[in-house]
């Protein structure tokens, strides 16, 4: 196994967890009408969207 196998999972884990989160925002926020839970896990985005940017630019 390679370490660019190895990154190449990582970003592949981030982005899976960052499109689960996505719709993790809408559902709390409308479904549920709760709003600190919805902000809570945008910032929970935000740190996986940076993490996934630093490896995509690791693999280019």
């Amino acid at each position: 196994m390679t370490k660019k196998y190895s990154f190449q999972n990582l970003l592949d884990d981030h982005e899976t967890i960052i499109r689960i989160l996505r719709n993790l925002i809408t559902e709390f926020a409308d479904t549920y009408k709760d709003l600190g839970s919805s902000d809570f896990v945008t910032g929970l985005l935000r740190e996986h969207e940076k993490m996934a940017w630093m490896l995509r630019a690791f693999l280019k």
